[in-house]
């Protein structure tokens, strides 16, 4: 009985949790305009394919990516 208790909670702690809507910014959007425009270059991360910028103002975050083929893509998370 206690297992089923425990396997119990475990479901519904671990069920569906959806995620927080993604604003994303203009197709024109480039790290260098952000920068220009005060925000902060926190982090840099890449792969093989993409690289990631995390820029921060005033406690909002933006991330942007960008593709192997220099398509830039900017989101508010």
């Amino acid at each position: 009985m206690k297992k089923l208790f425990i396997v119990l909670c475990l479901v519904l702690l671990t069920g569906p949790v959806s995620a927080a809507e993604v604003e994303k910014l203009a197709k024109e959007t480039t790290v260098n305009a952000l920068i220009a425009n005060g925000w902060i270059l926190k982090f840099v991360s890449s792969s093989d394919y993409i690289t990631t910028y995390t820029l921060i103002k005033r406690g909002d975050v933006v991330t942007c990516r960008v593709g192997s083929n220099d398509k830039v893509t900017c989101f508010k998370p």
